[in-house]
């Protein structure tokens, strides 16, 4: 069995077994009873502001390819966003659903390298401000959390990651890190590994003259977060949840954050026993928690889908 096949099975095993632990672990009957009383019109208003998450971004990523001269109208850029969603809920983690944006923006524009640079950018952007959106909602939640020591433990870790990515950019430190790769990439050489991360750098640390377009992608990433949160914010109202939505500015970038730790199939399953944790702290009860991760996720994945379809519908009509 090769590593890349045996990680996957890791990943499966994990999402599968958090999940199986969850449902074992909670009321199942409850669970499909909250599913159940779940209100129509608040999942409509989360849907909206879910969709407008994603054209939020969709706009980021047209600021930060315009900065390097590649002007892709918006309608496909979310186009190519929903196909992201669709790749990305189908492989180990959101990497893959970016690799394929990347390959849509290259075949676009004829440039790889910038088009793989401005999805690490764009992603970048909306990265580095989960952490400030987090500790704004401090102060108006310290008295609400009945555990301190996991938040804490969380914001440490999540701090230590966002500095560490910044140094990671700084090019000494990346020459340093190519030359521990060295054997490992020397391995690689017939996949030219070497010579595209090379390259997607280069790219990438350009971007420090575009100072306007970066500010422009925070600030538009401060408006997706806040979409983001709304969405869950409705969702929580379709089931009568009182969560006030300071609270959900730091439920939902903590979620954000664990998700992306690359252990699990799409983050299913980290997802939903951070949502559980996380909504246990301001008083929801844990198969209300899950019940409420299931919902996100389910729309979340409806856009999915919608990539897919979407996706299918261009593939088939270009073979045509």
């Amino acid at each position: 069995m090769n590593r890349s096949l045996a990680l996957k099975i890791l990943r499966f095993a994990v999402s599968a077994g958090l999940i199986i632990y969850l449902v074992v672990r909670l009321n199942l009957d409850q669970i499909l009873h909250h599913l159940s009383a779940v209100r129509a019109f608040p999942i409509v208003l989360a849907v909206v502001m879910i969709f407008g998450m994603i054209f939020t971004n969709s706009v980021r990523w047209k600021v930060v390819l315009r900065a390097k001269g590649m002007d892709i109208p918006l309608a496909r850029l979310v186009y190519y966003y929903l196909m992201g969603i669709f790749f990305s809920s189908f492989l180990p983690t959101s990497v893959g659903g970016d690799f394929a944006r990347a390959i849509a923006v290259s075949g676009d524009t004829g440039r790889p390298a910038d088009a793989l640079a401005s999805v690490i950018v764009e992603r970048l952007a909306g990265f580095f401000v989960l952490l400030p959106v987090g500790l704004v909602s401090i102060p108006f939640v310290a008295g609400q959390l009945t555990e301190w020591r996991l938040v804490l433990t969380v914001g440490l870790i999540t701090t230590a990651t966002f500095a560490g990515g910044y140094v990671m950019l700084q090019r000494p430190v990346a020459r340093t890190l190519s030359r521990l790769l060295d054997p490992v990439l020397g391995l690689l050489g017939r996949f030219r590994v070497r010579e595209r991360l090379e390259n997607a750098y280069e790219a990438v640390v350009t971007y420090r003259d575009c100072k306007s377009a970066i500010y422009q992608a925070v600030g538009i990433s401060v408006l997706s977060r806040f979409s983001w949160i709304c969405g869950c914010y409705f969702v929580g109202k379709a089931f009568s949840i009182e969560l006030s939505f300071t609270s959900l500015l730091l439920i939902v970038p903590v979620v954000e954050f664990v998700r992306m730790i690359p252990i699990s199939i799409s983050g299913i399953g980290v997802r939903e026993a951070a949502f559980v944790t996380m909504l246990r702290q301001f008083g929801v009860e844990d198969s209300m928690g899950f019940a409420f991760a299931v919902v996100v996720y389910v729309i979340f994945f409806g856009f999915a889908l919608l990539g897919g379809v979407l996706y299918g519908t261009r593939q088939f009509i270009s073979k045509s």
